[in-house]
């Protein structure tokens, strides 16, 4: 059974380095984005969380329950993909105008804030998490963009898939020019 691995201040910094190099890379970074704090905190029940308060601030548990739940099924997620899916929600929140628009809704199915939860489907979702809501679907796609440097892995290769892809990367040229709306 692995170990449950504790976030340290040191191993945070190292990943939020990493993420913000990649936000960068792919025109995600902003002056907006770059106000956005990140937070080691004691303890949570999730791998962490982000405020939606217009602050995108993000919360990363020092120990979480899920981490927990993570050693006894024998998976590991890693923290950078935590922080790319967080930073996901955080430019949701800070850039909202950009979110509203009709673009989401017909990437995602949904608006950002609709909560509504899909049946997964390998067709339509990167992970089950992603058939959570319109706004998880969006983070763990973006997360995955990160993740693989912008270019679609052949697994996620599908038609419903490839929209959502091509509104995250659409989405960094909008703010790479600085833009609020599409």
């Amino acid at each position: 059974m692995p170990k449950m691995r504790i976030i340290t201040l040191s191993r945070l910094n190292r990943a939020v380095s990493r993420v913000q190099d990649e936000l960068i890379r792919h025109g995600f970074w902003d002056d907006t984005l770059s106000d956005v704090d990140v937070y080691l905190v004691p303890l949570g029940t999730a791998l962490g969380w982000q405020l939606n308060d217009g602050s995108g601030e993000i919360r990363i548990p020092l120990a979480s329950l899920s981490r927990l739940g993570e050693v006894f099924r024998g998976c590991y997620t890693p923290l950078a993909d935590v922080l790319r899916h967080e930073y996901g929600h955080a430019i949701a929140d800070t850039h909202r105008g950009l979110f509203r628009a009709r673009r989401f809704s017909s990437a995602f199915g949904a608006t950002y804030q609709n909560d509504t939860e899909w049946e997964f489907d390998p067709e339509c979702h990167v992970s089950e998490y992603a058939a959570k809501s319109a706004c998880e679907d969006f983070a763990e796609v973006f997360m995955l963009f990160l993740r693989h440097r912008g270019r679609l892995p052949q697994k996620f290769d599908t038609p419903t898939i490839r929209d959502k892809w091509k509104f995250v990367r659409e989405l960094g040229a909008v703010l790479r020019e600085g833009r609020a709306r599409w």
